[in-house]
């Protein structure tokens, strides 16, 4: 090896070593807020220059209903839109933001740090006594309604959403979060007023702070939460969260020329001890171009043009899915190879594949982490499904660790039950 090779690997790990240090020993500190309800961490990092303000509210797609399925992307489009802060923070150079996800109500403040006292008022009022309007409510809900009619011309979101109502039938994840025209249209403006009285309690919400900041920025992140009702305890309920039974459900679109085809496993839950195992897994099945899946599937067999693997974190059971690509002819043939590999891992899986994976989710995960917006996402993330806002760094020793044995007792998953979802052309379906 050249001596010019040696001083680039050489500087490469004095890089990532540094950036190790950065993100994973900044100051500190949790504090678990019993008399308000709430969960409040910090992290300060006195290397930045800005703050961000992340809220977690318990909930998601477990605050809606058949009936009322998009109430909360709905609600986030109108709440943020209608109170001063949204003009306030981009004065400053900041953004602020609220999204659903499929368990919480997901809420970010990011500003200088030089800002903070100019945009907090405007905060508070956000949080704890926001304005609906009725104007801008009726405007997002017609944009909203119009871009679920568009989003019917896209062939890969309705594979997706149809692939998850099959494979979560019966509980909370089945729905989409932007929900479908007629439950979105039989939402009045009172019930996203009702929305918030209903979902904004304290004891449903970790708060993260996390950047440069001074120490009484915690002091006022508490008394936001105390003009919160505190509420009792958010539950999710995890009944039907299991497949029992495989499931196979092939849909015509007369638009598109070749199937999309979804293939899904009970996987575990976030907090469980198989998930690090299972997200290498998952990288080394169907993490890219070099990925099991992509060579196997497309590259030597061409029964595909695209091929790729998941593997969301979830409280409740979440799922492992595979989604392709490909001609309608090839779609068994495919599944039976997905089904070989899957199934023989024991006997072909390489030390070599295990260490590439274990790099390259390392090495994402200290990039993700490097802003103080996706720090205190993954904290406050962590903190909400129980593994603890400093399991970020936890996260990494624990890759490092993990070992051939760990990923074949994640494969187990690959022995139980499975859904196949096949979103079909027209012509073509008897061949």
């Amino acid at each position: 090896m050249s001596k010019l090779k040696i001083l680039i690997i050489v500087i490469v790990l004095l890089v990532l070593a540094n950036m190790t240090v950065m993100v994973f020993l900044s100051e500190k500190s949790k504090m678990i807020e019993n008399n308000l309800g709430a969960t409040l961490v910090t992290n300060k990092r006195d290397f930045t220059k800005t703050i961000t303000i992340q809220l977690m509210v318990k909930g998601g797609l477990f605050a809606e209903n058949s009936e009322n399925n998009g109430i909360g992307t709905l609600f986030s489009r109108v709440w943020v839109k209608s109170n001063k802060i949204l003009e306030t923070v981009e004065f400053y150079g900041g953004n602020i933001s609220a999204k659903v996800s499929p368990f919480a109500l997901e809420i970010r403040l990011s500003v200088p740090s030089s800002e903070i006292e100019k945009v907090y008022t405007d905060f508070e009022q956000f949080l704890v006594n926001p304005e609906f309007k009725q104007d801008i409510f009726e405007r997002e809900k017609y944009q909203h309604i119009d871009e679920l009619k568009t989003s019917l011309d896209n062939p890969n979101l309705i594979a997706q959403n149809g692939f998850m109502a099959l494979a979560f039938a019966g509980m909370p994840y089945a729905m989409p979060l932007e929900g479908v025209e007629n439950t979105v249209e039989n939402i009045k403006y009172e019930d996203i007023k009702a929305y918030y009285k209903d979902n904004m309690k304290s004891s449903y919400i970790v708060a993260v702070i996390a950047g440069n900041f001074k120490d009484d920025l915690e002091n006022k992140v508490k008394v936001i939460l105390s003009k919160l009702e505190k509420g009792s305890p958010f539950a999710y309920n995890c009944e039907n969260s299991f497949i029992l039974e495989d499931k196979r459900q092939e849909v015509v679109d007369t638009r598109i020329q070749q199937a999309k085809v979804y293939i899904g496993y009970n996987a575990p839950e976030a907090k469980s001890k198989d998930y690090a195992a299972l997200k290498v897994l998952t990288d080394i099945l169907g993490g890219g171009m070099s990925s099991r899946y992509f060579t196997e599937i497309r590259k030597n067999s061409s029964y595909a043009y695209a091929v790729g693997a998941g593997y969301p974190s979830r409280f409740c059971s979440s799922r492992f899915f595979i989604s392709m690509g490909l001609d309608y002819k090839n779609v068994d043939s495919a599944i039976n190879k997905i089904e070989e590999i899957n199934l023989n891992l024991d006997k072909t899986i390489t030390e070599q594949e295990i260490e590439k994976a274990k790099k390259s989710i390392l090495g994402s995960t200290l990039m993700e982490t490097q802003s103080n917006g996706s720090l205190a996402w993954n904290m406050a993330f962590f903190e909400t499904v129980g593994l603890g806002s400093d399991y970020y760094e936890k996260y990494v020793d624990i890759l490092k660790h993990i070992e051939k044995e760990d990923l074949l007792k994640a494969a187990e998953i690959f022995k139980g039950k499975k859904v196949v979802y096949i979103l079909k052309p027209e012509k073509n379906m008897e061949e």
